[in-house]
């Protein structure tokens, strides 16, 4: 069932998966199209994800829409007008959809686990920044957040703690801002965040 999609600009969707594979299946019609994804892999639990995905996008549209991949793994709609940024953790699945190229989408389930990795992808200013006794929503966030910059940017691999950092946040605003250096701009990405108490989603938003 979906939690949303709460209906903004531009438009996002979160989907509660609490459907089995074969009852998301179910809800969709162009099941000789999901045939070749899911003949070629083997978790359920990633095959539920896979098509919760589409369900949203097809609740969000009001159609069924396929969703294809350039070579890079980004995904895009070749039957609509829109960019896609495409998002799944535990028990969730996310959906972001604009006119404009540069978007991402991230959601993540809570999880003490991060506190063991944040010297992976905090350099020791970002630590300063979040303060130095971060509790693990901030962790989630800043983690979240580079992520999503990370699908803004269309690479294929990153430094996390070096070409994504981090030089504001604001819990205030919710938003946060991430200096990129994988590009010869160096832009800086716009990041906002919403933290209830089931996961951390993060997604990019206009200056």
């Amino acid at each position: 069932m979906p939690v949303l999609p709460e209906y903004t600009t531009p438009l996002r969707g979160i989907w509660k998966i609490e459907e089995s594979r074969d009852e998301l299946l179910a809800l969709l019609t162009r099941k000789d199209d999901y045939v070749p994804f899911l003949a070629g892999c083997k978790s359920d639990t990633r095959q539920t994800e896979w098509l919760a995905v589409r369900t949203l996008l097809k609740t969000m549209l009001g159609r069924e829409t396929p969703v294809a991949y350039h070579p890079d793994g980004i995904p895009y709609l070749p039957d609509a007008d829109l960019h896609i940024s495409i998002s799944h953790t535990k028990g969730y699945a996310a959906v972001l959809l604009d006119t404009q190229p540069r978007i991402g989408i991230d959601i993540e389930y809570r999880s003490e686990r991060i506190r063991k990795l944040y010297d992976r992808f905090l350099g020791k200013a970002e630590q300063r920044l979040i303060g130095q006794y971060p509790d693990t929503e901030t962790l989630l966030i800043c983690w979240s957040a580079k992520e999503t910059a990370f699908k803004m940017m269309r690479k294929r691999a990153v430094d996390w703690r070096n070409d994504l950092q981090i030089v504001s946040f604001d819990p205030q605003l919710r938003r946060l801002s991430i200096r990129e250096t994988l590009t010869p701009h160096a832009t800086l990405c716009s990041i906002g965040y919403i933290a209830p108490p089931e996961f951390i989603m993060t997604q990019s938003t206009s200056q």
